[in-house]
């Protein structure tokens, strides 16, 4: 799970630097990344948004499935979210990584405020977006109007969602990594 989750913070070839269960996390999230991004629902998505966020589609998509994904939790797992979370915060307590760039603060934030969670309310998609925005330095501006796009189009994004997140399983489920 630590691994997956770190697949955003650890770049190119620093998985020889991980223990063996986080790097093959890491390579994971990889695929489901490349799976998802090349996907014909997800690239048809892409095309509904305006032009104007076009570029962060991808982002804003990633993040707004983070979402869908902890509402619509129950109908793909068994296990309850909460325990899955305790499980990660666990994890990332006890696992001591010395990674390059804003990991560090990210980590101390999500020790202290176990704020994933909090993706089952649409407002942490706008908190995300933002903070994106702000990291960007003033050279993207899209987390107001990637709110407003999400709820002007909330069905089809989630209708999206809920076709694709079951292929994505499935695709996983066949095509294990390999350490």
């Amino acid at each position: 799970m630590l691994g997956n989750f770190l697949g955003d913070f650890v770049k190119g070839s620093h998985l020889q630097d991980l223990p063996d269960h986080i790097a093959q996390g890491v390579r994971l999230h990889r695929q489901i990344d490349s799976f998802t991004d090349n996907h014909q629902i997800v690239q048809s998505l892409r095309q509904v948004f305006p032009k104007r966020l076009r570029r962060m589609s991808g982002v804003v998509i990633d993040i707004y499935f983070d979402h869908c994904l902890c509402r619509h939790w129950p109908a793909f797992n068994d296990t309850e979210i909460e325990d899955l979370l305790t499980q990660f915060y666990d994890e990332l307590n006890e696992q001591e990584l010395s990674i390059d760039g804003r990991f560090s603060q990210v980590k101390a934030g999500l020790l202290k405020h176990a704020w994933l969670i909090n993706y089952q309310e649409f407002e942490t998609c706008l908190r995300a977006f933002t903070s994106i925005e702000n990291r960007l330095k003033g050279k993207i501006s899209f987390a107001k109007d990637a709110e407003a796009f999400i709820v002007q189009n909330q069905t089809t994004l989630e209708n999206a969602f809920l076709d694709f997140y079951p292929k994505l399983t499935e695709y996983v489920k066949k095509h294990p990594l390999v350490l």
